[in-house]
């Protein structure tokens, strides 16, 4: 493959039209060595979801880029189904908008998990709207990391739950050049073009890479119409730097990132009786649904290394983030949806429901659609600057780093919304004039200071972070006219972990670390931010070709946050409101088992399985406006939060071929806060995956994944509006070539 083919393939990949401001990541943080396996070599790079480092305290796990390949996902729920303590709610069924938690905090929009690009902060805005309506696409990743307990103490905001960080591919070292490209397509008029061009030199190097996605998608509207996306992601990368051999090493970094989805995607789910019916038909009325984002991001980036004993990293990063969801809100006369779905022959229900469907026109103004456009601009930025050194100093060997970010983000709100009269089967714009609904600016300015001693002394190896948080918030409500308020609030985050190598195969491990959410800005004067104590303490296991670990956890909450959005079922005119919680008690297990069996004729036989039990539980009673709570009574488990997840992995294969099958399991989970069985739940789940591949060398690699090969048609949410289906089964072919 030449040159200018692959540079065809990412003009391919190119949007039309690249507009917008956003920022980017510094160079992907140095991995830890892989732990050696028993012949004493080091274990293949990405082979397996591996424990980063089997002597380090606290849940550390990272999903290398051989496991990123084997079912070739392009949705970050199936990829973190594997890792233990981490659970997910799904949503449109390629997880465009991911809903992922840790060990028992809400998984709605990710908004409690630190996300990061290459150790900088990803989320639209990570402390003024955490909400993660853009999430970096996992397609072009090459591993990412996932931190629980008290290693995640160090990145924050959030360490409630623990830290993502996604590593994307490197600029090459050495010399010459290099290329990849990947096409794949499949059912729903599935295709993916992958493309990525480097070459490096003595003194520098330069990468390239552009994904484009797209898909019909899998549900019927009525009447017609598409239910797809297209996605579009591209990078640049280039360094220079000085002599590698050198006794001090210097290199300056940059990253720019564009990326873009347009989807047809509504939140409006089915009645009960239509989703056991047709789980994939939607709505007629949600016809007009639509979301466009786009997001541009830059990173300018330092490094110093002297002689092998201490590196110095200054990154300074934008992020850009513009989006703009066009959807179904509600009736004139009905604000709740949702309550018509449940219920649609109660009352005027059955009008409402017909008018919804097409299957009535509109008569009235009550009967009116209201369908609005929630545009909302966001900008991250910051400086950022870590150093890390190893000493040996009294007691022992001493890991140390410590940093410091200054760090501002917005978000710009602007909602209206149009009212529209359903005419034979379509949506007829009316003459009422377009309201605004929402208009507001809030900022948070955060200053944050950390570090970290990682101690090895003889068998034990101790931990000690501590994290310093100084946040400023300003909110102004330009609809109400009301003058900007703020406040300033300071928080200190610390944490201990411990590790004891017990026996050259067994090591037991403990940890206590303070948990925290942010207040948003515009927050009522009465809401608290999250905060909790947590616990954690278990055991590793290296023996033979088995490796596993076991830890069980403990949150303690003083203060358990909810905050609005959309998906969680609040009306436009909450979006961002938050809700005090209390005291909450989450307590759980995590577990998870590897190893890969040698046969004869080279033949490999690697299995994994994974295991989480949470319990989530309200200790106060009251009474909530959010949606997810309402009236709660102690002892009230939480929402949207499975008891039990399972995921299994067993595959065979040589050197040019292998066969996977994953298969994971969900229990039932509520819809709000409740301790009856008969409550509105979302039922359990188990889906089964398979992919395949044969290596043909020179001529590259072909592959074959089946997403839900058993075509079970199961329930992933009812929120906002009625019930969601999950994927139906997906075939996809694709073909890579290295060069």
């Amino acid at each position: 493959m030449t040159r200018a083919v692959l540079i065809a393939v990412l003009a391919a990949a190119a949007p039309t039209a690249a507009q917008g401001p956003e920022p980017v990541p510094t160079e992907a943080p140095d991995a830890e060595p892989a732990e050696p396996s028993e012949d004493g070599q080091p274990a293949e790079k990405g082979e397996v979801i591996e424990i980063r480092s089997s002597r380090k305290p606290g849940s550390d796990h990272s999903v290398g880029e051989k496991e990123l390949e084997r079912f070739e996902h392009d949705d970050i729920h199936q990829i973190l189904a594997e890792v233990p303590g981490v659970y997910f709610r799904e949503e449109d069924g390629f997880g465009l908008r991911p809903n992922i938690g840790m060990r028992g905090s809400n998984p709605e929009r990710s908004a409690k998990v630190a996300l990061m690009e290459d150790g900088i902060l990803v989320a639209p805005a990570p402390y003024a709207a955490p909400a993660a309506y853009y999430f970096p696409l996992v397609t072009r990743m090459q591993s990412v990391e996932v931190v629980k307990g008290p290693g995640a103490v160090i990145y924050g905001p959030n360490t409630v739950g623990g830290s993502i960080n996604m590593i994307s591919q490197e600029v090459p070292r050495g010399s010459g050049q290099s290329g990849y490209i990947d096409v794949a397509g499949g059912a729903t008029l599935y295709g993916k073009v992958h493309g990525r061009y480097g070459f490096a030199s003595k003194y520098g190097g330069v990468l390239i890479e552009g994904v484009r996605l797209h898909s019909n998608g899998f549900k019927d509207l009525d009447g017609g119409g598409d239910t797809g996306f297209d996605k579009t992601d591209l990078l640049f990368k280039a360094r220079l730097n000085s002599d590698p051999m050198g006794s001090t090493y210097q290199a300056v970094n940059l990253t720019v990132g564009y990326a873009d989805e347009l989807s047809r995607e509504t939140y409006t789910g089915l009645a009960d009786d239509d989703f056991d019916r047709n789980p994939d038909r939607r709505y007629r009325g949600t016809a007009q649904a639509r979301m466009e984002w786009d997001h541009l991001r830059w990173q300018l980036s330092h490094r110093l290394e002297y002689e092998a004993k201490l590196d110095l990293t200054t990154t300074f990063y934008r992020n850009s983030f513009q989006r703009a969801w066009r959807k179904l809100n509600a009736f004139r006369g009905e604000s709740d949806i949702g309550a018509v779905l449940a219920n649609p022959n109660a009352g005027n229900n059955p009008i409402y429901y017909g008018v919804l469907t097409g299957e009535l026109d509109t008569s009235s103004a009550a009967e009116e659609l209201l369908i609005g456009t929630n545009d909302r601009q966001f900008v991250s930025q910051g400086l950022q600057s870590v150093i890390h050194s190893e000493q040996r100093a009294w007691p022992g060997r001493h890991d140390l780093s410590a940093g410091v970010r200054l760090h501002v983000d917005q978000v710009d709100r602007l909602h209206t919304e149009d009212a529209f009269a359903m005419v034979a089967g379509e949506l007829m714009r009316t003459a009422a004039e377009t309201q605004t609904t929402t208009d507001s600016l809030a900022r948070s300015s955060a200053l944050a200071l950390f570090a970290q001693d990682k101690l090895e002394v003889g068998p034990m190896v101790v931990t000690i972070g501590s994290r310093v948080e100084i946040v400023r918030n300003e909110f102004e409500d330009m609809l109400a006219g009301s003058e900007q308020v703020g406040n300033t609030y300071a928080v200190w985050i610390p944490g201990l972990g411990a590790y004891y190598q017990a026996s050259e195969w067994l090591g037991l491990l403990a940890g206590v670390h303070r948990g925290f959410v942010p207040v948003a800005p515009g927050s009522d004067g009465s809401i608290d931010p999250e905060t909790s104590v947590n616990y954690e303490a278990g055991a590793r296991l290296t023996r033979w070709d088995v490796q596993a670990e076991a830890i069980g956890f403990f949150n303690d909450y003083s203060n358990l946050k909810g905050t609005c959005t959309v998906s969680s079922g609040c009306q436009t005119g909450q979006v961002g409101d938050e809700f005090n919680g209390g005291q909450v008690r989450t307590y759980g297990f995590e577990s998870i088992v590897r190893t890969e069996k040698r046969l004869g004729y080279d033949l490999r036989v690697p299995v994994r399985l994974s295991y989480t039990f949470t319990r989530a539980r309200f200790q106060s009673d009251f009474t909530s406006t959010f949606p997810q709570w309402g009236d709660v009574e102690s002892g009230d488990f939480l929402p949207y939060i499975a008891a039990h997840q399972l995921s299994a992995r067993a595959g065979v294969g040589q050197s040019w071929w292998e066969l996977n099958a994953s298969l994971r399991y969900q229990s039932r989970m509520r819809d709000t806060a409740g301790q009856s069985d008969d409550d509105v739940s979302v039922p359990s789940y188990a889906v089964l995956d398979v992919a395949g591949s044969v290596d043909f060398g020179a001529w590259g690699k072909a592959y074959i994944t089946l997403d839900n090969l058993t075509d079970n048609r199961y329930l992933v949410s009812l929120r906002p509006f009625g019930a969601r289906p999950g994927k139906p089964r997906i075939v996809i072919a694709g073909y890579k070539q290295s060069f």
